[in-house]
């Protein structure tokens, strides 16, 4: 079969779970063409000339109406369609339609993507029941606190990567965290038309430098979910930012299934209909609860899964996305070592980075195999962007136990490896 016979898969790209080069070599290994379909984003464009080596680069902006772009794409013929970016979901369940390709239902977009709908979902599915409420100015929000009480968690009602999250343990910081984000301009990173104030989930005691929550990554064909590859968390940065992931998380087999079991009902109460679904859950005293439900894979989970000796998850989503059956095995989802993927994140006074005199020394340590700078010297750093607003380097590696890697994030955390400006 030459490469020009084999089905293609249609991928709406943006920054997202999986990087372009992760997606091509997964198409390799699942027989498969790529055809990408490239929104406005900068990151879309940054790398079009990357993904026009490796496939069909299709710009959205180049086709003035819905109509001529669908019909440009029915032109590809594609097999599949699927996307790793949690801001094209919606997008991605227009063109599945348009297309008639097979992907979640318009209808079940909201529920996945928009935070408040999603717990109302959960709700209603009796299968987590949360108090939250929406507010959109400081009149909402004071009746919001009255309603959820303290403390609180506050998120933005469709947003990622931790973006203007916050806990407020007291009125003051209540008040003065909704005052920053509701009054702020549109465009201002501190900018949201809608916040969800939820009441906080208490987490049961864990040691630093874990968290204590973790997600599971499940697989969706035909309806049946499949819970495969777990991760565990690091203990958030200040004020509610991730820091990466590691795999396999500290839980006994009984928490692993029960885990697997809230995750499955979590899928099956948004109607997923195939692909990743990925529900991060807190470890609370009386069991895992629901933080929140990704319609996509989970950030690090296919680095970790096959760092780490368990599977191959963006090989396995490139396979059902064309309708085929993936093989999942029975040692599908054991990790054979353990493997971590650590954000460094600039503390909340730094406003830029000077310089990073210790680097080569951090490269070198022992568990450390690959060191990814996201801010050189002299870029600005904002947590109030999120994760990767503030994030400086991912640090990845395989370790032998989970104390060698808390000694490895111990020392990351020093900061003596890099200076900023305030």
């Amino acid at each position: 079969m030459s490469e020009h016979d084999l089905p293609l898969v249609l991928v709406v790209y943006d920054q997202g779970s999986l990087g372009a080069k992760q997606i091509i070599e997964a198409a390799g290994e699942a027989g498969c063409r790529l055809a990408f379909l490239a929104t406005g984003s900068e990151q879309a464009q940054d790398l079009r000339p990357v993904l026009e080596t490796y496939g069909t680069v299709i710009d959205a902006r180049d086709y003035g109406t819905r109509q001529a772009l669908l019909h440009q794409l029915h032109k590809l013929e594609p097999a599949g369609i699927t996307t790793f970016a949690e801001r094209q979901l919606r997008y991605t369940a227009e063109i599945a339609a348009g297309l008639d390709l097979p992907y979640q239902d318009l209808s079940d977009i909201p529920a996945i993507t928009i935070k408040a709908a999603q717990r109302e979902r959960l709700r209603a599915a009796g299968v987590d029941a949360l108090p939250s409420t929406t507010v959109t100015d400081l009149e909402e929000s004071e009746k919001a606190l009255q309603e959820i009480g303290l403390p609180a968690i506050v998120k933005p009602n469709v947003g990622s990567s931790s973006r203007n999250t916050f806990r407020a343990d007291t009125v003051e910081e209540y008040r003065s965290g909704m005052a920053r984000v509701l009054s702020a301009p549109p465009g201002d990173p501190d900018h949201e038309d809608c916040l969800v104030v939820e009441e906080v989930l208490i987490g049961r005691q864990t040691p630093e430098p874990w968290g204590d929550y973790v997600a599971m990554d499940s697989l969706v064909q035909d309806v049946v979910v499949h819970p495969l590859f777990f991760t565990g968390k690091f203990s958030p940065a200040p004020p509610f930012r991730e820091r990466g992931a590691y795999c396999p998380p500290k839980l006994t087999p009984d928490e692993m299934q029960a885990v697997k079991d809230l995750a499955a009902r979590a899928a099956r109460a948004m109607n997923f209909r195939q692909g990743f679904v990925d529900v991060e859950m807190r470890l609370t005293p009386d069991g895992p609860r629901i933080i929140e439900v990704n319609g996509r894979m989970g950030g690090w989970v296919d680095h970790l899964a096959q760092a780490s000796g368990s599977g191959k998850p963006a090989v396995m989503a490139l396979t059902c996305a064309l309708g085929k059956p993936v093989d999942i095995r029975p040692e599908t989802g054991t990790p054979q070592r353990i493997a971590y993927a650590f954000l460094a994140g600039a503390p909340m006074w730094a406003r830029r980075v000077r310089s990073m005199p210790g680097l080569g020394e951090m490269r070198a340590l022992d568990g450390v195999d690959r060191v990814s700078l996201h801010l050189r010297p002299g870029a600005p750093v904002d947590w109030r962007k999120g994760t990767y607003g503030a994030s400086l380097a991912a640090f990845q590696g395989r370790v032998q136990t989970h104390e060698q890697l808390a000694e490895i994030v111990r020392r990351i955390e020093l900061m003596d490896w890099i200076e900023f400006e305030a």
